[in-house]
């Protein structure tokens, strides 16, 4: 397991100042793999041949609120969901994750310290160490495209924007792990390192209270199951806090104020 130290992020007002780009005309907005997408005002538009409607996301009356468990990227767009948001100066909520979270002082790619390049860490999917940010990603640990699928979709910039950047849904992981694991949900995958699954499944716990997330069934199931194995509650003793300064562990897994 790798060692377990507090950190705290100020991302607020980097994110701030990115949420008024994502009100830009839906012209300017690529498209889903369903050939279409969302406009600044809540509705799905159309594009391209084979494209199927979308819930408006204030479409309180869809009664499953998740847009699909089967085709979670079907209308997943990057635009929706801006991740690593500069939160002063150059360094990202990338970058600033990397720092918090090696165990040496990092060093940078330029003067500027806009990005990391190398320092240490260990990948607490697989127990592996690194030293070169290079050989990482940052990991969300429920993925914007998870939570697009469910009803994050139904969320507004603001909300969809902090989702993407909240360090305690943020991990850095090796590259190779990190595309195994993709965009599946916990009922699918856990990591390999077993001694992690409980701080895994805690991890999805309070991610998806804080944001009121709706997982799907195989996922909440597998996930009340571990919690149980590891005698851990069912809700978090946090409660729902959207707020984006934020003590966390090393790892991105929250620890209690």
């Amino acid at each position: 397991m790798p060692n377990l130290k507090p950190y705290t992020l100020v991302i607020a007002g980097g994110i701030a100042g990115l949420l008024m780009a994502t009100t830009n005309a839906h012209i300017d907005k690529g498209y889903d793999r369903n050939g279409g997408h969302y406009d600044p005002f809540g509705d799905y538009h159309c594009h391209q041949a084979g494209c199927r409607l979308a819930p408006s996301r204030w479409d309180r009356m869809n009664r499953n609120r998740s847009l699909s468990d089967q085709n979670g990227d079907l209308f997943y767009n990057d635009d929706d969901w801006p991740y690593w948001t500069t939160t002063g100066g150059c360094q990202t909520v990338r970058t600033q994750v990397f720092v918090a979270t090696s165990d040496v002082p990092v060093t940078y790619t330029n003067p500027r310290q806009c990005e990391v390049r190398e320092g240490h860490w260990v990948d607490p999917y697989t127990g592996d160490e690194y030293g070169r940010a290079a050989r990482m990603e940052i990991d969300h640990i429920i993925s914007p495209v998870y939570a697009n699928a469910s009803n994050g979709y139904m969320w507004d910039d603001n909300k969809r924007a902090s989702f993407a950047n909240d360090p305690i849904n943020l991990i850095p992981v090796g590259r190779s792990i990190h595309a195994k694991k993709r965009d599946r949900g916990i009922g699918s995958w856990r990591p390999p390192a077993e001694d992690f699954h409980c701080d895994y499944a805690a991890a999805w716990r309070d991610v998806s209270e804080r944001y009121d997330l709706d997982l799907f069934a195989r996922d909440r199931s597998r996930m009340v199951a571990i919690l149980k194995e590891c005698g851990l509650p069912e809700r978090s003793l946090e409660g729902n806090d959207t707020e984006t300064d934020t003590d966390v562990r090393v790892n991105g897994i929250p620890i209690p104020l």
